[in-house]
């Protein structure tokens, strides 16, 4: 399959172009690291993504959400591991191993991860933007903390942990971002094993 960026030639009416939307994401963070976040223009990531400006909107309303993309899959990989857990396995155990094991990804996203991870860790309004996607995490981890403790989610026990271990593995991804070569899914398992998450 061509890549977007690898089509030439004037645009054709009729079948819409093949787009992969980690693709797209991945060269506009390139961009970004090279030109700036702020000098780029959601125009200038259609052009070098090679997809019409109408496209681009289809997958990213906005910069932020294109630089905060990654992070869906992240929750569905930790929903996905919490409903797996068996009902004898330690509720802390669980919550480590489903919050790792979100992280783990093929090696052709390691790059994406990283420059998503250092470009939100460098701007505040990034950080601010990207609250709510963290708060779905958050969310999944105190839904089945609650579940375990027979308690509500908007409990006080299931609030507190479920934010402790959000900002904890954030915390450690930013970390991992600037710091470390090792995969990120050991990094964040190391980190909660340190605070006993």
């Amino acid at each position: 399959m061509n890549s977007p960026a690898a089509e030439s030639g004037p645009r054709r009416r009729g079948r819409p172009v093949d787009v992969d939307p980690d693709e797209v994401a991945l060269l506009a963070l390139r961009h970004f690291a090279e030109h700036g976040y702020e000098a780029t223009t959601m125009d200038d990531i259609a052009r070098i993504a090679g997809i019409g400006r109408r496209t681009l909107f289809r997958y990213f309303p906005s910069k932020p959400a294109l630089v905060w993309g990654g992070m869906e899959p992240v929750v569905e990989r930790t929903r996905a591991e919490l409903d797996a857990a068996t009902p004898d396995e330690p509720t802390a155990s669980v919550l480590r191993r489903a919050i790792a094991r979100s992280l783990d990804m093929p090696p052709d996203r390691i790059e994406a991860t990283r420059r998503r991870l250092l470009l939100i860790g460098s701007d505040d309004s990034l950080i601010a933007f990207g609250l709510g996607r963290l708060a779905l995490n958050r969310d999944v981890l105190a839904a089945f903390i609650a579940r375990r403790t027979a308690s509500e989610p908007s409990g006080l026990h299931a609030s507190v942990l479920a934010d402790a271990l959000s900002a904890a593995s954030f915390s450690a991804l930013l970390w991992w971002a600037a710091n470390s070569d090792q995969e990120p899914a050991s990094v964040v398992a190391e980190a909660l094993a340190a605070i006993g998450g």
